[in-house]
């Protein structure tokens, strides 16, 4: 038989098109409800099964303070400079650090003076010592004569109490002389004591303001806050920070997975663009708040356990960057 086409009739051409065009309607309908059906059960459940975690890429941070009241005078880094340890940083000008100084120098030459005052009276005293000792030692002789020819009743007993008296006063003087110079020892090496430990303190406090430069004790790269010449700050004030050793991050990590990481597990870390591999280091007994950046508005906000994850030497993360952390589902890990 001889098939004849069906010819669309003119009165019914607008529902035979409008039928053709709601099929296609229906599908993409069912996808997107589909999909938004996923979306929200991933949402509920998602961070059960798989792992998605938010981090920070930090490395160890070396604050350097304003260890006084100071004046920012000059700045010799800018924000992302590398520097080396010893690296000269910022010029600081201190009244306070000066006048301390200056009274540590006048103390110090006090006590230089009595340190020579008490050195000269040492010195004088034992050489009069020998002398006090022979007047003694003769007046005692002396005394022992005078008290035998007493009993024979040549000397008089004036002579003899002449005599008592200039033994008892040579044996005065030689006690005297004998006590300040004991006296005088113990307070020469008090005063050297003090000028020594006044001494340390004095180099101390030079070694901390070294003139108001502030040189780095690490290598590393500077931060992003960097101070203006002409601030002034007080003690305790940061003046920069110094990110120094391997990148790392610093994850937090739901508490609500149906599988459990362990340390040296492999995981993704990326930030939309760049990717590298990572590995669990450590997994903390801690739990802190997660930064408003990573807050979810249409949920309470949430504290989660920290995880310190090491990345590879040859990452491109900046500092302070905000990453994800993936790499496994339903406890398979595909990271390597």
């Amino acid at each position: 038989m001889k098939y004849i086409r069906k010819h669309v009739r003119v009165d019914n051409l607008g529902k035979q098109q409008r039928a053709s065009f709601g099929g296609w309607g229906r599908m993409v309908y069912l996808a997107l409800l589909g999909l938004f059906s996923l979306s929200i059960v991933y949402y509920l459940i998602g961070d059960a099964v798989v792992l998605s975690a938010d981090g920070i890429v930090l490395k160890d941070r070396y604050a350097v303070d304003a260890a006084y009241p100071a004046k920012v005078t000059h700045v010799f880094v800018k924000a992302g400079d590398k520097v080396e340890t010893g690296t000269l940083l910022v010029e600081l000008e201190s009244f306070d650090m000066v006048k301390e100084i200056a009274e540590l120098l006048l103390r110090e030459g006090e006590l230089a003076v009595r340190e020579s005052q008490l050195q000269s009276r040492y010195e004088a005293i034992q050489s009069v010592m020998p002398l006090a000792e022979r007047t003694a030692r003769e007046t005692r002789t002396t005394l022992a004569r005078i008290d035998t020819i007493v009993t024979a009743g040549i000397v008089s007993t004036s002579t003899k109490d002449e005599a008592v008296r200039g033994s008892f006063q040579a044996a005065e003087h030689l006690a005297d002389l004998k006590g300040q110079l004991e006296a005088t020892k113990s307070e020469l090496a008090l005063v050297a004591q003090f000028r020594a430990r006044s001494g340390e303190a004095m180099d101390e406090v030079k070694a901390i303001y070294d003139g108001g430069n502030i040189r780095s004790v690490t290598e590393g790269v500077v931060g992003a806050k960097v101070p203006s010449p002409g601030q002034v700050l007080r003690f305790g004030d940061q003046l920069l920070q110094i990110n120094g050793g391997k990148s790392y991050v610093l994850a937090y990590l739901p508490d609500h997975y149906l599988f459990s990481l362990r340390e040296g597990m492999a995981v993704d870390v990326g930030n939309g663009t760049e990717r590298a591999r990572g590995t669990v280091e450590k997994i903390l007994s801690v739990a802190d708040a997660l930064p408003d950046e990573f807050q979810n508005m249409f949920r309470p906000r949430d504290r989660s356990r920290l995880v310190r994850i090491a990345l590879e030497e040859s990452n491109s993360f900046a500092v302070s960057q905000k990453i994800s952390v993936s790499g496994c589902a339903f406890g398979f890990c595909w990271a390597r």
